[in-house]
């Protein structure tokens, strides 16, 4: 008779027993010598210019270490390939939720009592919410002006609202229509969706006296991320150690670089290693979640119901920033609005 070593036998989870005993570690279970927590000051308005901050009376609270602002990060830019997204807010913000200072102080408390004496002077802009309207003449811009954005070798410039236009056809859609007996023409809409994990971002970063950029983060790409802020400081990736951590939950949704570079802003200013842990308000406000989009499907079918010609437009809401997201365009409408079946006709 066979024995088997293998086969046949229980395999305990590699994590599992660190996990059910509590010994696993997540990126918010760091602890290091000297280390100080980070927050970071959000934008209640979904466009306006940034007229003035003032971080005097927040930099007089005892215990707060270090305050940074866009003066400090002007023209650093990440994202995931399209570098578009600011450290932090510099002339206007565009999205309510977007970065405008960063704290960093002895505790967590001290450092959100020192984000409400941040003193910042807004002035509204005209803002657009729809994506079909953004995509209208005379829409208020996001990104005013001719936009260039760096992407790996190459770059991105939008036109207008529209950061990437994509199309796939084959066959003749006029002759497939005229073939068709029936033709039906729907649009539908998708909503934003959060990922729902329980774990929000976390991170933890120290410069060690090497200067030395050590991460912990709770992101499911360490490699893109070590890559992202190489490009975001202008740091050889030699120098950035990503350690891997536990991830509670990610479903699609923890590949960005988050607050990892203002961890390392606020460490390299404070001196000290920096914690930055969001809030599930800040994971609601300013996330990665599944982007809306608005969906019109028109298809021509056959007495037999056999598909013979199918026109689709989809548009997503890509936010005001690409870096979010690991390419310009959302490939997937290409399968949702083609199908499953055969198509001899079609143009997406």
């Amino acid at each position: 008779m066979t024995t088997y070593t293998a086969v046949g036998k229980p395999v305990t989870r590699q994590e599992g027993p660190d996990k059910v005993s509590g010994d696993f570690q997540y990126a918010a279970d760091v602890s290091l010598p000297g280390m100080i927590w980070g927050k970071v000051l959000r934008s209640p308005y979904p466009h306006a210019k940034i007229v003035k901050i003032d971080i005097s009376r927040a930099a007089q609270l005892p215990g707060v270490h270090a305050i940074i602002t866009g003066e400090d990060t002007k023209g650093m830019r990440v994202g995931r390939l399209i570098r578009d997204v600011p450290l932090l807010a510099e002339d206007r913000v565009r999205f309510v939720g977007e970065k405008v200072a960063a704290v960093a102080a002895v505790d967590a408390d001290t450092a959100e009592e020192a984000l409400a004496l941040i003193d910042v002077e807004y002035e509204p802009l005209p803002a657009v919410f729809d994506p079909v309207e953004a995509i209208t003449p005379g829409s208020p811009l996001v990104h005013e002006g001719s936009p260039s954005f760096q992407a790996g070798s190459s770059s991105v410039e939008p036109q207008g609202n529209v950061l990437d236009l994509s199309t796939w056809s084959n066959g003749d859609l006029d002759q497939g229509f005229k073939e068709s007996d029936f033709i039906f023409e729907h649009t539908f809409t998708t909503t934003w969706v959060h990922q729902g994990y329980m774990e929000p971002y976390a991170c933890v970063v120290n410069i060690s006296d090497q200067d030395r950029i050590e991460v912990w983060a709770n992101n499911k790409v360490p490699y893109t991320l070590r890559r992202q802020l190489s490009d975001a400081l202008d740091i050889s990736e030699e120098h950035i150690v990503v350690n891997p951590c536990g991830i509670g939950g990610d479903f699609g949704g923890k590949s960005p670089a988050m607050n990892v570079p203002l961890a390392y802003m606020l460490s390299k200013k404070s001196g000290h290693p920096v914690k930055m842990v969001m809030s599930y308000i800040e994971e609601l406000m300013a996330g990665n979640p599944r982007h809306p989009s608005v969906v019109t499907i028109k298809t021509g079918v056959s007495k037999d119901g056999t598909f013979l010609a199918r026109h689709s437009k989809v548009i997503f809401n890509g936010g005001a920033y690409s870096g979010f997201r690991g390419r310009a365009g959302l490939a997937g409408s290409r399968d949702a609005a083609g199908g499953q079946y055969h198509i001899p006709h079609f143009q997406i």
